[in-house]
């Protein structure tokens, strides 16, 4: 399959599982990212050809930022976070990378695992 289109299957299906995760109420930020990012992963490495390590983490870092952000602008409890001062929103940037890193992470080794047991068969 084409890698465009790997992309936006990608970004749009973990926005979906993190929106139906949220809903749900699973609790845990780092369950629910971790799930999510597994999901993305697997279906990547069944789709793409070539590399799909890289193509996961490209399209896990930009559903998570795109999440992230939306959680950011439309969550009431936002207005607290920057209204705080640069320090609170310096540590929730932090606290965002870090995030995003460990989750693309955790996808691209699902996505890696997928790929050789397919490549395998």
């Amino acid at each position: 399959m084409k890698n465009e289109k790997v992309l936006i299957i990608g970004i749009i299906l973990g926005l979906v599982i993190f929106g139906i995760l949220e809903l749900l109420n699973i609790s845990g930020t780092i369950s629910r990212g971790t799930i999510s990012a597994i999901l993305v992963g697997i279906t990547i490495g069944l789709l793409i050809d070539n590399n799909p390590i890289r193509h996961t983490f490209i399209s896990i870092s930009i559903y998570n930022l795109i999440a992230w952000t939306a959680i950011a602008i439309f969550d009431p409890e936002a207005d607290i976070l920057f209204g705080s001062g640069k320090a609170v929103v310096g540590v929730f940037i932090g606290f965002m990378v870090i995030m995003i890193g460990l989750f693309s992470i955790i996808g691209s080794f699902s996505a890696f695992v997928t790929y050789n047991l397919r490549k395998n068969r």
